[in-house]
């Protein structure tokens, strides 16, 4: 079966672990496996593809497992534009609709300048934690590293049934597999930088716009 969701994660920890008594627990052992997660590996950066529609001001952002918000690009036929972060309740609010310059974290939604005159598409980049949920089925490290997702959880589902060696024998798994993904993302951080910085000495900019 694949695991593409936190359902599908539920349901396969209590397929690994051959017990049902455990898919009520599933849950748990998930979260447990996360904060461990979370503590070995820092947030990365990642995208969303998000659209504010017209007539609105706000953007919910409730699915995404927010750790820090990084960068927001308004995408248009001449490029992307980055928007103008502020602090919530620091900036006017326009009462006529336009296109949006100023945005701020309020909550679990982006909120802008301005009511929004047309549907907007953006591109939001934040730091994410591993916090899955119904609310927020996935995230690039259950997309790209389901193994490690499961083995985790299974193991405090060891840990829950008194199975020692079952839970050690994952938590070396999870030994080996972790440094491996945390280069990884060291590396991919390296490229990214060396592509920004590519880009940054050919491209024009004006206005905030990048081609």
């Amino acid at each position: 079966m694949a695991i593409t969701n936190y359902l599908q994660l539920q349901q396969a920890v209590s397929d690994w672990m051959a017990r049902a008594d455990v898919l009520g627990n599933a849950a748990d052992f998930i979260s447990l496996a996360e904060a461990r997660l979370n503590r070995e590996l820092n947030p990365v950066e990642v995208d969303a593809a998000l659209t504010c529609p017209v007539g609105s001001r706000t953007v919910d952002i409730s699915s995404l497992a927010m750790v820090e918000p990084i960068a927001l690009y308004l995408k248009d036929t001449g490029g992307e534009l980055r928007l103008l972060p502020r602090a919530e309740g620091t900036f006017p609010r326009l009462e006529a609709v336009g296109k949006p310059a100023i945005w701020a974290i309020d909550g679990d939604a982006i909120d802008f300048n301005r009511a929004c005159d047309q549907n907007y598409e953006f591109r939001f980049r934040f730091k994410q934690k591993f916090a899955l949920s119904d609310a927020v089925p996935t995230n690039w490290l259950l997309a790209e590293h389901p193994d490690v997702y499961l083995a985790a959880s299974i193991m405090w589902g060891g840990v829950y049934t008194q199975d020692g060696s079952y839970a050690a024998s994952f938590k070396s798994l999870l030994d080996e597999t972790i440094p491996t993904i945390r280069t990884a993302i060291a590396r991919k951080k390296r490229g990214d930088l060396t592509i920004y910085q590519a880009l940054s000495s050919i491209n024009h900019h004006r206005d905030g716009w990048i081609a």
